[in-house]
């Protein structure tokens, strides 16, 4: 009988599956201050400290999320394109509290797009920095990429800080129409594996 309850406890298990294949592929990484582990659902409320701050989200291609369900099924479809290959998000952990992400996006052809974001309360402490060197380092070595490349907005000097100091050169500046509707100045950096 189709949709039955087998169907259904398949389709979890399938889900279940893909969710430890992802983890599998996208194995934690640490540093000297920060674990950082592959993202999960129970991390949705953490995101949404970040998400949902106007302050941190001011530079971003969309507005602060103002509902906690938004960014559930934001994290939901980030663990789909894990399950696919597409990309690895990780949750930066520094004493057993989820901080911030770091990810891999658009990965294809020896590429990918590095973006990252950190909870406004330890902005300035060298964590990014720090998560963004293992992201690249796990990225070069385990995942053979050649180049990787990230895009801030100009007025960013913070997250363009962490990029230089992680070797990233700025290659091209340019207005964009942001998902927002609205025109901003952007900066595209990128890091060839050396």
């Amino acid at each position: 009988m189709r949709g039955g309850y087998g169907a259904k406890a398949a389709g979890r298990l399938s889900v279940f599956l893909a969710l430890r294949m992802a983890a599998f592929f996208a194995p934690v990484l640490e540093t000297s201050r920060l674990i950082l582990r592959p993202q999960e659902e129970a991390d949705s409320r953490a995101l949404f400290a970040i998400l949902g701050d106007p302050h941190a989200m001011r530079f971003w291609n969309r507005p602060a999320i103002t509902r906690l369900a938004v960014v559930e099924e934001l994290v939901r479809e980030q663990q789909a394109a894990m399950t696919g290959g597409r990309c690895f998000y990780w949750t930066l952990m520094r004493s057993g509290e989820a901080i911030g992400s770091v990810d891999l996006s658009l990965i294809q052809d020896g590429s990918a797009e590095l973006g990252f974001l950190l909870r406004r309360d330890r902005w300035g402490l060298g964590l990014a920095s720090e998560a963004v060197a293992a992201v690249i380092a796990h990225g070069f070595s385990a995942l053979q990429l050649l180049r990787l490349a990230s895009v801030v907005q100009t007025a960013n000097h913070a997250a363009a800080r962490v990029l230089q100091k992680n070797g990233f050169t700025c290659v091209q500046s340019q207005p964009v129409l942001l998902a927002s509707g609205r025109r901003a100045d952007c900066d595209f950096y990128l890091r060839e594996r050396d």
